[in-house]
């Protein structure tokens, strides 16, 4: 039985070149969109997200991540902040919004990679994000450069599933 969601999980891959094209505005929201349905603890949803479109500013956001200068070359990215007295809770709200938004962005052939990780001040500053939030990363999102076929480096399967307890084999 095939699993749609199963599929886009299994290949998805960390995407650094695009190819130019726009996104559809219809897509762009839906990718953005998921962010915001992702559970989150206690309902509290203390993220924000900002998709950034216009070719200038995407290329203004490349040049402000030191650890993702490609995204000046996305179609589009998202900025996505979560409120700083959340804590812990907020970053891992705000982690699970960006698997959600990189996997629904797959699902319909755009690629992304997560970038950054927090303390993004210059980010936070140039866009408008109140003190109260951190940046804790930046999405580019575009369609693939080239056609991507990858194989994924992960520990054998047995290496970090166990069945009932630590160390018993599934």
């Amino acid at each position: 039985m095939s699993n749609e969601i199963f599929e886009v999980v299994r290949t998805v891959m960390a995407i650094r070149e695009y190819d130019g094209r726009p996104l559809p505005d219809d897509l762009a929201r839906r990718i953005v969109e998921a962010g915001h349905l992702t559970a989150s603890a206690s309902n509290r949803q203390p993220w924000h997200f900002v998709l950034v479109r216009d070719p200038e500013r995407v290329r203004k956001l490349g040049s402000l991540i030191r650890t993702g200068r490609y995204t000046s070359g996305a179609a589009a990215a998202v900025i996505v902040a979560y409120e700083k007295e959340f804590g812990q809770y907020g970053m891992s709200d705000a982690s699970r919004a960006i698997q959600s938004m990189i996997l629904v962005a797959w699902g319909d052939g755009v690629g992304s990679n997560w970038t950054g990780f927090g303390g993004m001040e210059e980010v936070r500053r140039e866009f408008g994000i109140p003190d109260a939030y951190d940046v804790l990363a930046v999405l580019p999102f575009g369609y693939p450069k080239r056609k991507v076929i990858g194989k994924k480096k992960r520990k054998p399967f047995k290496d970090v599933v166990s069945s009932e307890r630590f160390g018993q084999a599934l």
